[in-house]
């Protein structure tokens, strides 16, 4: 019979695709993939199969990186991979398998088949434990026989897998400073690279009894001062190599340099750790654990001590579902269930879509003009509007066209041509609103408000959200916002508007990773 070869979704979101034999196919965003996302091109990747040989040449062509089996491909590079190979469509993302059928082998057909059954699932937050049988596979599991420096995704994680490290379904993950080490200078932050020591006499043989208990011990790190240039990758590669070096145990270390989908609270190291370098073993979530010092403790949670920098720790364990140890608790046994503990602002799990408020759309032409945090939805609602109104309306947004002036100068041309405008911009104070209210006073037209509710706390996560999505939006930083809440004023009537209608946030995703993503915690305060 002659052999087939076909492109297999890991998640079953979509239908095998067929790979002829000696037929280039490419693949990338398409329906039969079902890939929306903007960052992977229609024209990703080419594969051509050869079914005699049992293998298939991939070459990467889109603009941003494929993977294969968790490391980046060169574009335009060429590739031969066999049966049961993982193809990442875009790097860490999409994650599909070369299926032969029948496959080069019985004993690798039954491997892979198992291996498959096991991981369709593998984003999931709780996974199941494996059979007896299974974890004495694991326990073969060949150890890292020398040190090594990776990078992921362009030297947005670094990771040092040291010698002697083992694959392993328990996960024992520490963060680094704070926990694992503390400054010799006293100070808060470090001086330099050389500016560490061990911050509990017992971590090393603590460490150790996880490690003898068959536990997998990992360092997850937020290091944006080698992203910043402040500290030289090399200088830091020597501080951790001293820092394993001290503990005396194999660990594998994962720093994230930049602000993104790796930074903790996210969960982007752990998902480079499940999927790529933990040698497609499940990890049991149940039984594995992070403890770090970013638990939001407050202020004297113990005698003279300072309130948590953040958050990012214990909102990174409730992300993924782990089990949350502070170094206090881990290391010397203590309690936190007296401790105070200071909460998120805003929890983006309990979000609920909001129906469009449909006095929005006014019968009468005029100026609507929209009040609230950069982030605060605005630029959607006004959207949204002009969708619903029939293009009835238009906008004018500081953001695109640079200053108010030249915003009141398109929309007097707008209103002259019979068009109500929407004003996207923070319109925070009296005096920045007082500009609208004038124009539609001169123009003889309504001027309404649409003040929208969404709290400062949100409008940060929308940000962070927008900047990990990597969606395309003028950037804000925290001074814009903080400038937005001092000189906040709230709107009324006696400004000059015909009515002030409050808008809640509505989310809305384009799928259902974007989703998965928005109800993770994102901010680290």
């Amino acid at each position: 019979m002659l052999r087939q070869c076909f492109l297999r979704c890991l998640l079953d979101s979509h239908a095998p695709i067929k790979l002829p034999h000696n037929v280039e196919i490419f693949i990338g965003r398409s329906k039969d993939t079902k890939i929306k996302d903007q960052s992977c091109s229609r024209q990703q990747i080419t594969l051509r199969a050869d079914c005699e040989e049992c293998e298939v040449e991939i070459k990467p062509i889109g603009i941003n990186p494929s993977g294969l089996d968790g490391f980046a491909l060169q574009r335009n590079g060429v590739y031969k991979v066999k049966h049961g190979s993982r193809i990442e469509i875009l790097l860490n993302n999409y994650i599909h398998v070369i299926d032969f059928d029948p496959p080069p082998d019985t004993e690798v057909s039954n491997n892979n088949k198992r291996k498959l059954e096991d991981e369709k699932h593998e984003i999931s937050p709780r996974k199941k434990s494996k059979t007896q049988s299974e974890l004495e596979q694991s326990s073969n599991i060949k150890e890292a026989m020398e040190d090594i420096w990776e990078e992921v995704d362009r030297g947005e994680v670094y990771v040092f897998t040291t010698k002697g490290v083992k694959s392993s379904q328990k996960i024992a993950a520490f963060d680094m400073d704070g926990t694992l080490i503390k400054t010799k200078s006293g100070k808060v932050h470090p001086v330099d690279t050389n500016d560490w020591q061990i911050a509990f006499p017992q971590a090393s043989k603590k460490l150790t009894e996880k490690l003898n208990e068959d536990y997998k011990i990992v360092i997850l790190s937020n290091q944006s001062p080698i992203g910043s240039g402040r500290v030289k990758v090399d200088d830091f590669k020597k501080k951790i190599e001293g820092i394993v070096a001290k503990l005396n145990v194999p660990i594998q270390v994962y720093l994230a340099t930049g602000k993104g989908f790796y930074r903790k609270p996210a969960p982007g190291m752990w998902k480079v750790l499940a999927e790529q370098k933990n040698d497609n073993l499940t990890i049991n979530m149940d039984i594995s654990f992070f403890c770090g010092d970013a638990a939001g403790r407050a202020v004297n949670w113990a005698p003279r001590k300072k309130k948590d920098h953040s958050m990012a720790d214990i909102l990174l364990a409730e992300n993924l579902g782990l089990k949350f140890y502070t170094p206090e608790q881990f290391f010397l046994g203590h309690s936190i269930a007296n401790v105070p503990m200071i909460r998120p602002d805003f929890n983006p799990k309990e979000l609920k879509p909001e129906a469009f408020n449909d006095s929005l759309i006014s019968k009468e032409k005029e100026l609507l003009v929209l009040v609230g945090f950069p982030g605060s939805g605005k630029s959607f609602l006004a959207k949204e509007i002009v969708e619903r109104s029939g293009n009835k309306y238009a906008i004018v947004c500081r953001d695109v066209m640079g200053t108010w002036q030249k915003c009141a100068s398109e929309a007097t041309k707008l209103l002259q041509q019979g068009k109500s405008v929407i004003v996207d911009s923070t319109n925070p104070d009296i005096e920045s609103r007082a500009r609208w209210t004038t124009l539609a006073k001169n123009m003889k037209i309504q001027c309404r408000c649409a003040r929208m509710m969404t709290t400062k706390a949100h409008a940060l996560h929308n940000n962070k959200f927008r900047e990990i999505m990597k969606i395309k939006h003028v950037p804000v930083n925290d001074i814009v916002f903080h400038t937005y809440k001092n000189k906040f004023v709230e709107p009324t009537l006696n400004e000059g508007f015909l009515q002030v209608i409050e808008v809640k946030f509505n989310p809305c995703f384009d799928n259902k990773r974007a989703e998965n993503m928005y109800r993770y915690y994102l901010l680290e305060k």
